[in-house]
């Protein structure tokens, strides 16, 4: 547990590198890249990827009710290069588009 904790510190300081891979998390926790994979998915009951998406998607979230950036600009921040693409995984695992998201939540606490 003490390393799923760790390893979920590390991705919570270090998500918005849109470089951040598995093996990054694996090397800081001193694991092998795929004991890492098979540990985190039994602890945490989600993906490396599954988290990584779940941390950048909050911040963007927050960052849609709490300000006026324009989305592409809040995609950057949160560690997606492309927009399009980061528009597509917001939909995907919000059902709303990044702009259907800030009309329906802004300035709204979460």
């Amino acid at each position: 547990r003490f390393v799923i904790n760790e390893a979920k510190l590390f991705m919570s300081s270090h998500f918005t590198d849109s470089n951040l891979m598995l093996q990054d998390v694996a090397k800081a926790v001193g694991m092998s890249n795929s004991r890492f994979s098979t540990v985190f998915s039994q602890q945490n009951g989600q993906t490396f990827t599954e988290y990584l998406i779940y941390l950048r998607l909050n911040k963007a979230k927050e960052l849609l009710r709490t300000t006026d950036q324009r989305s592409s600009q809040i995609a950057f921040e949160v560690g997606y290069n492309d927009a399009h693409y980061f528009s597509y995984i917001f939909k995907k695992n919000t059902g709303l588009t990044p702009s259907d998201y800030r009309a329906q939540y802004q300035n709204q606490p979460e």
